[in-house]
């Protein structure tokens, strides 16, 4: 991606200029300032889809370029994806001024519907939004394992600080718990004697 809007405003007598196979994904940099410009070559990069400003841009550059010697850009060999976002493309297409190279030969990569897919954009007959219920189920199970598993983390962390606590004060725990424990012993044995030395019923016959 090219981070410098204003990168090729140093070169204000630059007349074409070449960025085919650049990997770039949108046109975010300006070419007002490139008053000589007569060809911009876009081909075979990354670009999906085009909004509404940067076509309102090549429309300000490219827009008034009339005859055989106006600005050109070429813009074919791009993935684009044919479905409802790429409406303003689409409406731009076909009734921008701006010269296109290889118009005819800008293809859809994919999109909805599905046979969108491969086809030119000169020749697709609909733009629809795909269905969006399974991404969101997809959201919502992934959200749901992260706070099972920031759940699990959460028990082993309590789990362990617990242990380490009860490790650190074992003296003064076990000066606590004996005398329990010998007070439940002696209750047992109570219990247990008492229970020797009743008397056994009498029995009538």
């Amino acid at each position: 991606e090219i981070r410098d809007d204003d990168m090729f405003c140093e070169l204000p007598e630059l007349l074409d200029l070449h960025l085919g196979d650049n990997q770039l994904s949108d046109i975010n940099f300006s070419l007002s300032c490139l008053k000589k410009l007569r060809y911009l070559d876009l081909e075979f990069n990354k670009i999906r889809n085009l909004g509404k400003e940067t076509l309102e841009n090549l429309d300000k550059v490219f827009g008034n370029s009339s005859g055989i010697g106006g600005s050109q850009i070429d813009l074919h060999g791009n993935p684009f994806t044919c479905d409802c976002n790429m409406n303003p493309l689409y409406d731009w297409l076909k009734v921008t001024k701006a010269r296109l190279v290889n118009k005819n030969e800008m293809r859809c990569y994919d999109g909805y519907p599905a046979y969108n897919a491969g086809i030119r954009i000169v020749n697709v007959e609909e733009l629809n939004c795909g269905p969006v219920k399974v991404v969101a189920d997809q959201n919502a199970t992934s959200h749901h394992a992260v706070t099972s598993t920031l759940l699990a983390i959460l028990i082993v962390l309590t789990a362990t600080l617990i242990t380490v606590v009860l490790w650190i004060n074992r003296i003064t725990v076990r000066e606590k718990v004996e005398p329990l424990f010998k007070n439940f012993k002696t209750s047992l044995q109570y219990s247990t004697i008492e229970k020797q030395d009743e008397e056994p019923p009498e029995v009538n016959v």
